[in-house]
């Protein structure tokens, strides 16, 4: 049976650092298969380094727990599995003699308790920490930690994977009668000089090596910061977020004591690199900072992935409202030719309900998580100029919309819907409209406005996005016509000014409940006339592929807008 090791490993520059290599042969020593999963890009070939490793790639989604349930279920599908460790590259290792002492007595402690950790901690609740801790036999292989692996998935906050998996795994472990014991053991007055009040030492002294009864919540104590020194000096290393933000402002001289020479320079270096990527959120949690651009920046999880040539239908679909996607299914079920399915989303908890759902229609599905800047015309915006919509010959966009402000919302949105796709037969007339390459552009007849009162706030933004796409004479006079919703049938290649613009001049506002003047409001109202600077047409099912302006559309009005 294999003794193996789970590490999560995660680089916001998309680095191998040197100590990260450092803690991979440490590991190496002590355990028969190390199987590291990465969400970064890891250039160096670090198999060669350590032959026991297996390195899997995977989307950014989900922290560290989902990296573990991806290693665990690796491990348990190739290996016979022992006991596992989970360890993730969150802190450093100061001295290599130190922690290879630390995983020895982890192994050696396992037999006689069910888990094994390094540190246990009061923030939040407590639980032992998973940045390094060791599952025994009878752990791994328990029923209720499969049902427990089985339920981890990505979700929208740092703060949310703690409490629903950190802590969900200690609170399981109490509930299951789970013998535990954590290295790191404090004596109160070492508590007392670490800050932490008479009756939280009393509890944290009273529930150490087996903790299976219940701790009162509300001491904010975290041993791997507040008592960083002991933990450095015992166990052989210190946490980055200590070194790189030191947020309870302790004494850091013990590093130049522990580390190893050789290693301080490396560490410096490292903490150079990666300070600029992180800030504390609200939670008071280290998380990284959002990507500074004036387009919502996303990252990119996919299933499977149609080969060139072979699709040439797409949906692209903004979710926002999550329990809307089985609307959007029955929809899609109308699409009768094959068809990939792009999503756009600001919350990573819709993840595994995404990949359920559209999995069972679709060739592909891929999944661009954003910040929430500009509805669904920002992430929209985001992922056309990336390219990934260019191998298509027609992509319906829809959102999950709800116009929550309006009681007409549902109304207008379903009438959209229907008028896109409602049943194979508008799906296929719209397809041959676009396919025919006369049609940039196809939508819903009756929502779109040429009447002025449908500008809003937002002539001169139109005005200055046509001059820069289009070389749009200054002094012309610009009409009012688009597709109220921003929902439609588009060709690719029609859209290609929104590619050309400046990213300068693409800058999205923060959400903040705005219902007009946004440049998300000017851009839906370009959307046609740019496709008619590339020779298309904007039209709809009705018209047959003529172009709709040159009808009288100044009655046509909408629920809410």
């Amino acid at each position: 049976m294999d003794n193996v090791a789970i590490v999560a490993h995660f680089d916001a520059n998309d680095r191998v650092e040197t100590n990260f290599i450092e803690l991979l042969v440490c590991l190496s020593k002590r355990f028969d298969r190390i199987v590291l999963v990465t969400t970064s890009e890891i250039k160096e070939d670090i198999v060669d380094k350590i032959p026991k490793i297996i390195v899997i790639s995977r989307p950014n989604f989900g922290y560290d727990f989902c990296s573990y349930r991806v290693g665990l279920t690796y491990a348990f599908e190739n290996f016979e599995l022992k006991n596992a460790l989970l360890v993730n590259s969150s802190f450093a290792v100061l001295s290599s003699g130190i922690f290879d002492k630390t995983l020895s007595r982890m192994l050696e402690l396992v037999p006689e308790f069910d888990v094994v950790g390094s540190t246990e901690s009061y923030q939040f609740s407590w639980h032992v920490q998973s940045y390094l801790v060791l599952l025994g036999t009878g752990v791994v292989s328990a029923p209720w930690f499969q049902s427990f692996l089985g339920g981890v998935e990505p979700t929208n906050s740092k703060f949310e994977i703690i409490t629903r998996f950190e802590i969900g795994l200690s609170s399981a472990f109490r509930s299951n009668n789970v013998k535990v014991a954590t290295l790191l053991q404090p004596s109160p007055e070492q508590l007392e000089h670490a800050g932490l009040n008479a009756e939280g030492r009393k509890q944290h002294v009273s529930g150490r090596a087996f903790l299976s009864r219940a701790t009162p919540l509300g001491y904010q104590f975290n041993p791997a910061h507040h008592l960083a020194e002991l933990v450095a000096r015992e166990l052989g290393y210190v946490k980055l977020e200590v070194l790189r933000e030191n947020p309870h402002q302790i004494d850091l001289a013990f590093v130049d004591e522990v580390c190893e020479r050789e290693r301080l320079v490396e560490i410096q270096g490292m903490l150079s690199r990666s300070r600029a990527n992180y800030t504390r959120g609200s939670d008071n949690l280290s998380t990284l900072k959002a990507a500074t651009s004036p387009i919502p920046v996303t990252k990119l999880a996919r299933w499977r992935r149609s080969k060139p040539g072979e699709v040439d239908v797409a949906v692209m679909v903004h979710l926002h409202y999550v329990e809307m996607i089985s609307d959007i299914h029955r929809l899609l079920k109308n699409i009768v030719l094959p068809f990939d399915i792009h999503v756009t989303t600001a919350f990573e908890g819709f993840y595994n309900e995404v990949f359920s759902k559209f999995s069972e229609l679709a060739q592909s599905v891929s999944i661009y998580c954003s910040e929430n800047r500009g509805r669904d015309i920002g992430p929209f915006v985001s992922v056309y100029r990336s390219g990934a919509l260019d191998r298509y010959k027609a992509v319906l966009k829809i959102h999950s919309k709800k116009s929550a402000y309006s009681d007409n919302g549902i109304l207008w949105r379903d009438t959209l819907y229907n008028s896109l796709a409602g049943d194979s037969l508008t799906v296929l007339r719209s397809l041959e409209l676009i396919k025919s390459g006369e049609a940039g552009i196809v939508g819903p007849h009756r929502y779109y406005l040429t009447s002025d009162r449908f500008w809003g706030a937002n002539r001169s933004t139109v005005r200055r996005l046509l001059e820069e796409m289009t070389g749009f004479h200054p002094e012309a006079n610009v009409e009012l016509g688009f597709f109220a919703g921003s929902m439609f049938w588009f060709a690719p290649r029609a859209l290609s000014p929104l590619k050309e613009v400046a990213e300068t001049s693409l800058v999205f506002e923060a959400e903040n409940g705005q219902q007009d003047g946004t440049l998300a409001h000017a851009i839906e109202r370009v959307f046609c006339p740019i496709a008619r600077s590339q020779g298309f047409a904007a039209s709809s099912v009705i018209l047959r592929g003529k172009d709709i302006h040159q009808y009288s559309t100044v009655e046509n009005d909408v629920p809410v807008l």
